[in-house]
């Protein structure tokens, strides 16, 4: 199970969410700020929809580096990865993403 958690920046005034395994709190999924509440929470609503599918993931690899982003129809990045230092963690995560984030519940700490 995993919770997207909504908050807002005190410094830079932008919106942002972490995708979180609920029983360890792991960090899985975040993201670059958006400028208002709604466009982080159709940045969630886009990862639910298409987290799904495979190709939604774009994945990245060089040395001591494995990660990957989620990008919209725009491409822009609505969701990206921590760094992993080999592949396998990174398939993992992206498999928990295909499993979890379609039923994850959003908690707004706004």
């Amino acid at each position: 199970m995993a919770i997207f958690q909504v908050f807002k920046s005190t410094t830079k005034n932008q919106y942002y969410y972490l995708l979180k395994a609920t029983g360890n709190s792991q960090l899985i999924l975040s993201c670059d700020g958006f400028s208002s509440k709604q466009m982080c929470l159709d940045g969630i609503e886009y990862v639910r929809k298409n987290a799904v599918e495979d190709e939604s993931f774009k994945r990245q690899d060089s040395y001591l580096s494995f990660t990957f982003t989620i990008e919209n129809d725009s491409q822009q990045t609505v969701a990206k990865s921590e760094n992993y230092t080999s592949e396998p963690p990174r398939e993992q995560i992206i498999e928990l993403i295909k499993k979890d984030a379609g039923s994850a519940i959003i908690q707004d700490l706004t």
